[in-house]
């Protein structure tokens, strides 16, 4: 049902002071706090009738109302105003984010302990799938005849490497051809396309050396490794500053949820476009349905898009928290254009 101008308005008013307060909202405060051009029994009247429509709802111990799910949905959809930009707003991020990190799940790490500091929420980084990154360069050194440490360095800056043991000898020529073969074959491609008939033809050209299958093996971990999003989480305590959370049980449960296994934050995240609000029910049955979290995606070019994020009560601040979040997105892509890709063409 379309919503009437004046229950907007009234709407609107309502948020802003539960935001504010964190109190309940009766019409006498609305009457006196607000220059709404409406009677007092108006306003009571249209309250009623929009916690009838599922937009507000009335606490057991106040006369006053709350906004629903349904109501901050309708707020962040189509009532919200964006706060005015300072010229000096982004100046924390642009002098905190300076530092370069050669490697991008300790960037996105530390971003999101940078985004909880500046917020005073918990967040979530999520880092995107790498199917699309490739492998810049391959190494192996020998320690002894058979055991070999296998350095992988990737096109996202991320340094990998293993340790492995041969069954037979391997001569330092045969390491050093497998490493000529696999740097000529299997560097530059998307992961994905590193497949079996692609490790077919490094074996016909390096030859059947002990070497080549504990190489397949960990590269073929690797591909599933970096296949996942990996989900960093930081100051969920700082949620227990909110009076939502004053009772520790419901406190407790929501924290154990999180901090058990970060990805029950994941499935909400997977389609960003620009800021995203995930509200109450949005994020699923489970201890995350009483929280708000806020979404904003980055880019590293052709290798895909991950998120950042904050989460918590359904009473935020969506204006400020969506803008302050956006502008740290921005920062934190440029971050990753200067570190990580080739500004001219976005690629890694």
């Amino acid at each position: 049902m379309e919503l009437s101008e004046r229950k907007k308005q009234i709407l609107k008013a309502i948020i802003g002071d539960y935001i504010r307060t964190a109190e309940p909202v009766g019409s006498k405060a609305l009457t006196e706090g607000h220059a709404l051009p409406f009677s007092s029994a108006t306003i009571r009247n249209e309250m009623s009738e929009l916690e009838e429509m599922g937009f507000l709802e009335k606490p057991h111990t106040s006369a006053g109302r709350i906004p629903s799910p349904q109501g901050y949905r309708l707020y962040v959809d189509e009532l919200m105003e964006q706060p005015a930009e300072t010229p000096d707003d982004a100046a924390p991020l642009q002098s905190i984010l300076q530092t370069k990190v050669r490697e991008l799940d300790h960037l996105i790490r530390e971003a999101g302990k940078l985004i909880s500091s500046l917020t005073n929420y918990a967040s979530v980084a999520i880092t995107p799938a790498m199917t699309q990154a490739s492998i810049r360069q391959f190494e192996i050194i020998a320690i002894d005849k058979m055991n070999f440490v296998i350095v992988v360095v990737t096109d996202s800056g991320s340094v990998k490497n293993k340790m492995v043991r041969t069954m037979t000898d391997v001569t330092k020529d045969e390491a050093e051809l497998l490493t000529y073969v696999l740097n000529q074959t299997l560097t530059g491609l998307p992961l994905s396309h590193i497949t079996a008939e692609r490790f077919d033809i490094v074996r016909r050209a390096a030859g059947l050396t002990a070497l080549l299958a504990p190489v397949a093996e960990y590269v073929a971990e690797l591909i599933e490794e970096l296949g996942d999003q990996k989900v960093f989480l930081d100051g969920t305590n700082k949620l227990l500053r909110f009076p939502e959370y004053k009772d520790l049980h419901k406190a407790q449960a929501l924290l154990d949820y999180m901090e058990d296994d970060s990805r029950h934050l994941l499935p909400a995240t997977r389609k960003i476009d620009g800021i995203q609000f995930f509200i109450g029910p949005e994020n699923g049955e489970n201890p995350l349905s009483d929280t708000s979290a806020i979404y904003a995606k980055y880019d590293i070019g052709k290798i895909g898009q991950g998120a950042i994020g904050i989460v918590g009560p359904t009473r935020m601040d969506y204006a400020k928290l969506s803008a302050q979040l956006s502008r740290f997105a921005k920062g934190l892509n440029q971050l990753i254009a200067e570190t990580f890709l080739d500004e001219k063409d976005g690629n890694p």
